[in-house]
């Protein structure tokens, strides 16, 4: 088990939450995004002993899966994201990421989707400063996960405090940023980068869902018999399984001791209660919201406490 220690990083939309609840982060600067496990190197995370992330593969450059605390105080450019194909190009891995809704505000909502049938027309509309029309819009609360799929077209509203999981990418293509300006310039925007990489027909705006009890996912994999989903005392929801992560959510109350997790997955615990001290045996000081740890294939996993934590499955498959 591995205690990883996140990165920081200031961003014009970001605020003072993340500050609010790491001793470690700067003060004084509006963040947008603490990496809580990441072997990107667009910023690296470390643990307690100072070391990176374990590499999974000797084909894989870096850890393929990046997990962030996003905190949005106002709304986030209009973006997207290539796939793993488009991706190459740039050296990079494509970004599938998923949200876990942690707060929102009365009235927080997110950009899901455009209703546009072509490249030609995004580009009409783009051109035209018209995009806003065209945009689909979704009010959230606190426990909605919302997948997001390579190519879709998106943003956080202001107002939302997420959990996002993705692929380790650090590869975005804003199409629209409301004029917005940074160090007194407007922030640059990737017009043809964004059209060549948005997926038409845009996937349908998804229900907001608080996850099920057992997984049903594609890989076949099943956190009910990996997680000890028999045992009493904790309760399990599972939001997603897809080719690059898996993603629930664990109520521990007393104790829980895991089977093994899979020979050919590592695990993320990510404490995401505000209250409570859910952590593993072996840590001796009391744990804080949004404390990870990283379990690597086949480690036991020995919590004690009381409280929840997001559950992270990350194939070790290679995908370059």
């Amino acid at each position: 088990m591995r205690t990883i220690r996140p990165v920081f990083k200031p961003r014009v939309w970001g605020g003072s939450y993340i500050a609010e609840h790491f001793d470690a982060a700067p003060q004084g600067t509006a963040l947008g995004e603490a990496w809580l496990l990441s072997g990107h190197p667009a910023g690296e995370t470390r643990d307690e002993q100072g070391r990176p992330l374990p590499t999974v593969s000797r084909d894989v450059e870096w850890f393929p899966v990046l997990i962030k605390l996003l905190h949005a105080n106002a709304d986030l450019s209009v973006q997207v994201h290539p796939n793993d194909e488009q991706a190459k190009a740039v050296g990079d891995f494509g970004k599938t990421e998923a949200w876990l809704i942690l707060d929102a505000q009365p009235g927080a909502r997110i950009c899901y989707g455009l209703a546009l049938n072509s490249p030609e027309q995004l580009r009409e509309v783009l051109r035209e400063d018209r995009i806003e029309e065209y945009l689909r819009y979704v009010e959230v609360k606190a426990g909605d996960y919302f997948p997001v799929p390579a190519g879709t077209v998106h943003a956080l509203g202001a107002g939302i405090v997420a959990l996002e999981v993705q692929q380790a990418s650090d590869t975005t293509y804003r199409l629209y940023d409301y004029g917005r300006l940074e160090n007194g310039k407007p922030r640059a925007l990737h017009i043809e980068e964004g059209i060549a990489v948005t997926a038409f027909p845009q996937p349908e705006l998804p229900t907001p869902r608080p996850g099920r009890g057992r997984l049903g996912g594609r890989s076949g994999m099943d956190y009910g018999a990996i997680l000890g989903e028999r045992r009493a005392n904790h309760g399990l929801t599972v939001y997603d399984d897809n080719p690059f992560f898996g993603f629930a959510a664990l109520t521990v109350e007393g104790q829980w001791r895991s089977d093994g997790w899979a020979r050919d997955s590592s695990a993320v615990f990510c404490v995401i209660a505000l209250d409570g001290d859910v952590k593993p045996r072996s840590l001796s000081r009391q744990s804080r919201a949004y404390d990870t740890w990283l379990f690597e294939p086949g480690e036991e996993m020995d919590l004690v406490g009381s409280g929840r934590a997001a559950v992270v499955r990350i194939p070790l498959s290679d995908r370059r």
